[in-house]
């Protein structure tokens, strides 16, 4: 699978692409006119990368994906190969966030988690602003998504039973957090979306059925030790190697603190084309119906964040993508409304 190059103000533009459904649908056109309305200097850029590696510019490459960061690809005359990443969208734009991010790269690389080696972490002013950059050693290999059609069957089972165990490392390294109040926020903000639930096509029953599993979740599957999660891992965020091996996980910035299963329930929602079992293999998942049940439950959380984002941000492949994911989970007995679990679940490790 090629990856789609674009050309703007002379730049060369790259998109990563996501395995599902087809190409053409990542980047959206709301990321790339998000990104087109922007830029960074190649004067501000040849400073990062010096600070970064203490090497000169060389090439450059924007990568144009994301509804948050500014991303380059940076050779320096020395040879090395960094990353630049400038929080130029969305969400808080703080020295603190990136230094978050970094402190849970670094942790997840202390876990054996092939994260990127972080060489910078600051602010930088651009055309007056303060955004927090991060400069990056860029991790070997390619996103999953541009390898996975180069793939044998072999190759691919070992890819994601790899991921599995890769989860699983971030699930060992302990994060503080209050995960039941932010798992009954997160479902309350979902249940009061229910006109835009309705808007993609689903019908008040079935919204009736989502919410009767998503409201005994943290009761039934209470999370008193919570865990390092990536809450972003898809295929566009993991590389693999020529050979099928996981040479890197990158872009840490939604990283926090959750339940064993809610990374393996972001790459259902991210990669919905992927097959599970082979993941559920690899991260050593236990043979319980229980554990099958929380992570349908997470992952429906997910998708319905998902899809409001979809629909927030125009993007069709993304609606299209959670709308099929959800319907697939109404399907599962354990998410209809009579299924109920006697007692409480702790899944811990």
């Amino acid at each position: 699978m090629n990856k789609q190059v674009f050309r703007w103000l002379g730049w060369r533009i790259s998109g990563a692409i996501s395995i599902m459904p087809s190409p053409s649908d990542w980047p959206s056109s709301y990321i790339r006119e998000m990104h087109a309305a922007v830029s960074t200097s190649r004067e501000v850029l040849a400073s990062l990368a010096h600070r970064g590696t203490g090497g000169e510019l060389d090439q450059v490459e924007r990568i144009v994906e994301g509804y948050e960061n500014e991303v380059y690809r940076v050779e320096t005359t020395q040879g090395d190969d960094v990353v630049i990443r400038i929080r130029r969208f969305g969400g808080t734009r703080s020295l603190g966030g990136a230094i978050s991010e970094a402190r849970a790269i670094e942790r997840a690389r202390e876990a054996g988690v092939p994260g990127p080696e972080v060489l910078l972490v600051d602010m930088v002013t651009i055309d007056g602003e303060d955004f927090p950059v991060m400069v990056q050693r860029a991790v070997p290999g390619r996103p999953f998504g541009q390898m996975w059609a180069i793939l044998d069957a072999d190759q691919r089972y070992a890819a994601l039973a790899k991921i599995g165990e890769i989860i699983a490392r971030l699930g060992q390294v302990p994060a503080p957090g209050d995960w039941a109040a932010r798992t009954r926020t997160e479902v309350e903000e979902r249940r009061a979306e229910r006109n835009l639930v309705l808007a993609a096509g689903f019908t008040p029953t079935e919204f009736d059925e989502m919410f009767a599993a998503l409201e005994r979740y943290v009761d039934t599957f209470p999370c008193p030790d919570p865990v390092l999660c990536h809450e972003d891992l898809g295929p566009n965020h993991i590389y693999l190697d020529e050979a099928g091996g996981v040479s890197g996980v990158i872009d840490f910035g939604d990283a926090g603190a959750g339940s064993l299963v809610h990374d393996l329930a972001v790459l259902r929602v991210r990669g919905p084309g992927l097959d599970i079992e082979p993941v559920l293999s690899g991260y050593h998942a236990p043979d319980n119906p229980l554990f099958r049940q929380q992570l349908d439950i997470d992952t429906l959380l997910v998708a319905l964040f998902s899809l409001k984002i979809g629909v927030e941000k125009d993007d069709s492949a993304c609606l299209a993508r959670a709308s099929s994911l959800i319907r697939t989970l109404l399907r599962d007995p354990w998410l209809s409304a009579d299924a109920q679990v006697g007692g409480r679940a702790y899944l811990g490790r």
